[in-house]
């Protein structure tokens, strides 16, 4: 059977540092030249494709991993990541290598290696295994162009990959192969791209015209990335507080616990008893802390302790209060009978949880209060963090109102209250709400003025005259990330981005996302769900939201245009079965409202029983 690793988490800084504003990441880029009706693929979907009809042919199919960041993948692939993160394509590819592995697969089968930016897939997959069936006593193949091998392009039985990168953490993959029978494969063809400029030459970037719906989510990730960057720049230190996001780890200024101490109510004890008691149990002491009496001992000798006193010096164990006995009037401690004390008993000794240096919680947490919690104990009493990130809203519409019954021509609200509430449930702080008329200078002033690190406003996002909200945006913005989008609903959804001089950073560039979200209730707020919500999960420094997968409960049938439908549904856990819900029209609400998810399905439909991605959502 064959398998297939796909490497697809380098950080191609080359290319992030020649790129626009907003390109998402190498194997995301989009063939420019496709030549068909159909949405151009990335490079990734190219490579998963060739990779998917290759193991498909000839009855079982095996796995397919590929190795990288959250992204959004085809369903039936499976995601992994290599450790440390950002180790290398050794580490990467020990860690696909151990999924297809670990999951049966036999020594004589054999598992792709494979570039998620390879330019052609297909013609290097053909290629190593004509070689593979000329050259069955070899252990692998690997393909050579221009006389220099191509460590990313390879074909290994797995029982060999499992023993060369077992184990394997950083490191060169031509170092790790060097110690395999490998034949060498010769393939013409286009070596790697690295910068945009090469990118471009070869026909790779970002396609013009409207963004598929994945797409379009990777050009958020990318730029809301840029934005985490910048705020990480202008971290400040600050008390500790629930939501805020750590920049950089919180490290334990002592030991913890910081003295040894008793563990329990009892006695503290030098050698086998019984023990001359030198004091009684303190009496009269509210409000006094007696846990730092401390003391000393000799052999032979006790002193009362409370949970949490400073253990006396000498002593090596605790006795608990219960396992003691204390003569009238002889003034000497005894063990109750049965009971029996060793070195070290219920004594906590100083640094046995943590260490004074060690790591508390690594950059990136998001505070939560059980963090608090630690960070309290530790003596953690500020932390650096990345400032807020903010969020303006504009709602548009002169049909719009927001109290009592709509007469005819009229709507009530949809947006005012759950925009702000979902994104104050992601983390985020609202700065401003703003209501505004259906006039170009309203709608232009107020773009104007929005200095938020995000701005959404809802509605004129079409291609009327009357859809003031995507003239103005696309003339302030520096980049049009996506002017439409291949989904529905959400088509119109327009996403931008804009550099703004920060007055409070010594006028430094600051990247403002700005979202023209359709004015149809269901279809606001599946762009809500689908680029806002990956935008302030990236701008947050976590991970960006990819789509899961559960098993369609019914048909989900092909439609006439080439986009993605995002159908709300419920999910049960229990089957991991998802029911579309009804009345999900753009402009009906009640259907999303009962939903648990989104269901991401492609143009080509789902046929009930199959496996079909969707986006949760917040319950």
């Amino acid at each position: 059977m064959d398998h297939a690793v796909i490497v697809a988490g380098g950080r191609g800084s080359r290319m992030r540092a020649s790129a626009p504003l907003g390109t998402p990441a190498k194997p995301l880029l989009e063939f420019l030249f496709w030549g068909d009706a159909t949405p151009a693929p990335t490079l990734l979907d190219n490579t998963v494709g060739a990779v998917q009809e290759a193991l498909g042919r000839g009855g079982d199919q095996g796995r397919c991993v590929v190795v990288g960041p959250p992204m959004d993948l085809p369903v039936g692939v499976e995601r992994v990541r290599e450790e440390p993160v950002h180790s290398g394509p050794a580490s990467a590819i020990a860690a696909g290598v151990e999924v297809v592995a670990g999951s049966g697969a036999a020594d004589s089968d054999v598992v792709f290696v494979l570039a998620a930016d390879e330019a052609d897939p297909a013609a290097a997959i053909t290629a190593l295994r004509a070689a593979a069936r000329r050259e069955l006593d070899r252990e692998g193949w690997i393909i050579s162009r221009g006389g220099h091998i191509e460590p990313l392009l390879c074909l290994v039985k797995v029982g060999a990959a499992r023993r060369a990168f077992g184990g394997v953490r950083g490191g060169s993959v031509r170092m790790v192969l060097a110690g395999l029978d490998l034949a060498e494969v010769p393939l013409a063809g286009q070596t790697d791209v690295d910068t945009w400029a090469e990118a471009q030459a070869a026909g790779i970037g970002v396609a013009e015209g409207p963004a598929t719906w994945r797409g379009a989510r990777a050009r958020v990730a990318s730029l809301a990335e840029e934005m985490w960057h910048q705020r990480v720049e202008k971290a400040v230190v600050a008390t500790p507080a629930v939501g805020q996001v750590l920049v950089s780890p919180a490290l334990a200024p002592m030991d913890v616990p910081h003295y040894t101490s008793s563990a329990m109510d009892g006695y503290a004890v030098s050698g086998p008893g019984p023990w001359t008691l030198l004091e009684d149990h303190a009496e009269g002491v509210q409000g006094r802390n007696i846990h730092r009496a401390g003391g000393t001992l000799q052999p032979g000798e006790a002193l009362p302790v409370l949970t949490g006193s400073l253990l006396p010096e000498g002593a090596d164990a605790v006795v608990r209060s219960e396992h003691t006995h204390l003569p009238v009037g002889s003034g000497e401690l005894h063990l109750s009978e049965g009971m029996s004390v060793s070195t070290g008993a219920d004594i906590r000794h100083a640094g046995e949880e943590l260490r004074r240096g060690e790591e508390l919680l690594p950059a990136g947490t998001v505070l939560s209060a059980r963090h608090l919690a630690l960070l309290g104990a530790c003596a953690v009493d500020e932390v650096r963090v990345a400032p807020p990130l903010t969020v303006d809203f504009a709602f548009t519409g002169n049909e719009v109102v927001t109290d009592g019954l709509p007469g005819p021509g009229e709507v009530r609200d949809a947006f005012s209250s759950s925009f702000p509430a979902l994104v104050e449930h992601l983390g985020a702080e609202v700065r401003s709400v703003s209501r505004l008329k259906d006039d170009p200078a309203e709608v232009q002033d107020w773009l104007q003025q929005a200095r938020a690190d995000i701005v959404v406003i809802t509605g004129g996002s079409g291609h009327s005259g009357q859809d003031f909200a995507r003239t103005f945006i696309t003339e302030q913005a520096d980049v049009v990330l996506a002017e439409s989008v291949r989904c529905a609903p959400g088509h119109p959804t327009l996403l931008a981005a804009r550099q703004l001089q920060d007055e409070a950073f010594h006028n430094e560039d600051r990247t403002q996302f700005i979202m023209g979200a359709p004015g149809n209730p269901l279809a606001a707020h599946v762009a809500l769900h689908s680029f806002l919500a990956p935008a302030l999960a990236v701008a947050s420094g976590l991970d960006f939201p990819a789509t899961k997968a559960c098993i369609a409960g019914e048909d989900l049938p092909t439609i006439r245009k080439p986009r993605t439908r995002l159908i709300p549904a419920r999910l049960d856990s229990l089957s991991n079965r998802a029911t579309p819900m009804t009345r999900t029209n753009s402009h009906m609400l009640s259907g999303y409202a009962k939903a648990q998810v989104l269901l991401v399905v492609p143009p080509e439909g789902v046929t009930s029983g199959e496996a079909v991605a969707y986006l949760p959502l917040p319950q």
